[in-house]
């Protein structure tokens, strides 16, 4: 079994910002009733520090609003395993009816699907703190190399 010597890196909202303007997949988590996580792949869009995303799914558009909710994306290299990971946690918000200038601006994102069926409800996380770590190999030092 290969050994790989690496180190995560903390990053500041604006770097975990700037890398998940760079994907449109990831993964939303909400608490069902009976108190169990649930995990929602979902294509997003950024606006401003907001993520939004639309959905049709029965159970995150009842749990999703008013409850604790946090979003996950990440990109990890296979051959390097160097990467990183950002979690957006905070409030979800059903935006698909509000005519507030956020609002409106968020929902006209274009979000291509993957996934097939009707996404007419429109989520985004409210009051969002950011956690990110970059997983990275160091350089060796030239006394090592």
């Amino acid at each position: 079994m290969t050994s790989w010597y690496s180190e995560f890196e903390v990053l500041s909202e604006e770097e975990c910002l700037s890398l998940l303007a760079r994907v449109e997949y990831g993964r939303v988590a909400v608490v069902t009733a009976d108190g169990h996580p649930e995990i929602f792949p979902v294509n997003f869009a950024l606006e401003g520090r907001s993520v939004v995303f639309s959905t049709g799914s029965r159970l995150l558009i009842e749990r999703a609003p008013l409850g604790h909710i946090a979003f996950e994306a990440d990109s990890i290299d296979p051959t390097t395993h160097e990467g990183w990971d950002v979690v957006v946690s905070g409030e979800g918000g059903d935006i698909t009816d509000s005519i507030d200038e956020g609002s409106v601006t968020a929902r006209s994102h274009p979000i291509v699907h993957w996934a097939p069926g009707e996404k007419d409800r429109w989520i985004t996380i409210v009051n969002p703190s950011f956690h990110g770590r970059r997983l990275y190999v160091p350089a060796p030092h030239a006394k090592d190399a």
